[in-house]
C-alpha cells in the first residue's frame, strides 16, 4: 500500500510503501479518553434531565386543566339543574312578576343543557306556567325532579 504525507516545512509529498500489519490506531491515552468521556456525559446528562422533567410536566399541566374542566362545567350544570328547579318551585308556589322572570331565565338555560329525554317534558311544564295552570304544572314538576336528581347523579 502506498502512504503519502505533506509537509508543510517542504511542500513536498514523501510517500512511501507500507506493509500490511504496519498500519495500527494511535496509541490514545486511556485516563484522557475517559475524563472526555466524563465530561461529556456531564454535560449532555442535565439537559436530557430537564427535557424529560419539562415533557412531565406538561403532561400533568395537561391532565390538571382537563380537570379542572370539568370540575367547572359539572358545578356550572349542576347550578342550571338546581336553579331551574328552584324558579319553577318558586314560580309554581308564589307566582309574580320576579319568580316567573326568574323561572323565564333558568328554563332558557335548561332547555339548552338538560338531556334531549327530558326537553319534552320541560315544555309542557313550560305550556302549562304559560297557561297559568299552577297545579297541573307543579305535578309535571314533581315527576321530572327525580329524573333531574338521577342526571346530577350520573354526572
Amino acid at each position: 500500500m502506498l502512504f503519502c504525507s505533506y509537509t508543510l516545512i517542504t511542500g513536498y509529498c514523501r510517500s512511501r510503501v507500507i506493509k500490511k500489519g504496519d498500519l495500527t490506531m494511535p496509541k490514545v491515552d486511556l485516563t484522557v479518553t475517559i475524563s472526555v468521556i466524563i465530561a461529556i456525559c456531564a454535560i449532555i446528562s442535565p439537559i436530557i434531565t430537564t427535557l424529560l422533567n419539562n415533557h412531565h410536566l406538561y403532561k400533568m399541566r395537561k391532565l390538571d386543566d382537563a380537570a379542572q374542566i370539568r370540575k367547572d362545567s359539572y358545578f356550572y350544570k349542576r347550578g342550571i339543574y338546581e336553579d331551574y328547579l328552584r324558579y319553577t318551585s318558586q314560580c309554581l308556589t308564589n307566582p309574580s312578576a320576579t319568580t316567573l322572570n326568574e323561572y323565564g331565565k333558568t328554563y332558557a338555560l335548561a332547555l339548552i343543557y338538560f338531556p334531549d329525554e327530558l326537553q319534552e317534558q320541560l315544555i309542557a311544564i313550560n305550556e302549562t306556567i304559560n297557561n297559568h295552570r299552577w297545579n297541573d304544572a307543579l305535578s309535571n314538576l314533581n315527576e321530572i325532579a327525580p329524573v333531574i336528581r338521577k342526571q346530577i347523579q350520573k354526572m
